[in-house]
């Protein structure tokens, strides 16, 4: 990473309101044997000890990666040597240098935007890719990737424990309700229900969620009913409206409008239940 933009970015990150996550300590779960939740500033890593050496998610940025280093010292001598990009968005990606010789993976379609990084925050090299799965036996437990295609981002990998029934995801849920409707920039909620439904359908002990400390699958479950229940009141509407094609994105935006989902509207955002309409039409238009 460019040396400015890298100071640029700590120094930002340290004088703007995010400076009061930098103050908090790090809230490190046990999982099961070997398999650690680190949720620092903002953003929670899985951790897995191997016989070797530490596989780890959501690195962020090189001032959260820096203290990480800390904190998984303290559980094991074992270096970090291996990276799983949960996506290809720039402030999951960032940090990687800091953990040096370590192995980054990511799904094969991370190599789309590797050009297009304004930040500095995007790996040098990404030394391995997989397309659909991918396993990785740590020698203490076997850590499975998946890709489920487009979601929240064009790489999303969900990472999976099989045996320990632990599952890692970022940026396609939120605990007790809908994530803000401002996050939704690159983020496709077809390929979100397809994703989420086939995680639901595990069994499931933690769901390490990238940006929350809870492990509870219960919130991974409800969004991907919520995303069911939206798909089944929009699909259909949108079979109708192309009888008249001219009216379809007209139609798409009245829809946004008058379509309520009266069971969810205890939940933290829901009034921005008119962008996850038109999210939710547009990805049924375009595909997931």
């Amino acid at each position: 990473m460019n040396r400015i933009v890298k100071s640029l970015v700590v120094t930002a990150m340290v004088t703007l309101p995010f400076s009061a996550a930098l103050a908090q300590e790090a809230n490190v779960q046990k999982l099961a044997d070997d398999v650690y939740a680190i949720n620092l500033m903002g953003y929670t890593s899985l951790a897995v000890i191997g016989d070797e050496d530490v596989l780890i998610t959501e690195t962020a940025n090189p001032f959260r990666a820096d203290v990480l280093a800390g904190e998984i010292a303290k559980l094991t001598d074992k270096p970090v040597g291996k990276i799983v990009l949960s996506h290809e968005h720039f402030d999951h990606t960032g940090g990687t240098e800091i953990f040096k010789g370590a192995e980054i993976i990511a799904q094969e379609n991370v190599r789309a935007v590797a050009n297009l990084d304004p930040l500095g925050m995007f790996p040098d090299k990404i030394d391995q890719t997989f397309d659909a799965n991918m396993d990785i036996d740590m020698g203490t437990t076997l850590v499975r990737l998946h890709h489920f295609g487009a979601a929240d981002g064009v790489a999303n990998t969900i990472v999976q424990l099989p045996e320990e029934k632990i599952v890692a995801i970022a940026d396609m849920y939120r605990d007790g309700g809908l994530t803000p409707g401002v996050f939704l920039t690159d983020t496709n909620l077809l390929g979100n229900r397809k994703a989420l439904n086939a995680v639901a359908s595990w069994d499931i002990e933690h769901a390490v969620n990238a940006h929350s400390t809870s492990t509870d699958p219960a919130s991974l479950v409800a969004t991907a009913g919520f995303l069911n229940d939206l798909y089944d009141e929009v699909q259909p509407q949108i079979i109708e409206m192309l009888k008249d094609p001219g009216h379809l994105v007209p139609g798409i935006m009245e829809l946004s409008e008058t379509l309520v989902l009266p069971e969810y509207k205890d939940w933290k955002n829901y009034g921005d239940l008119p962008l996850y309409v038109q999210k939710m039409s547009f990805a049924i238009m375009h595909g997931g």
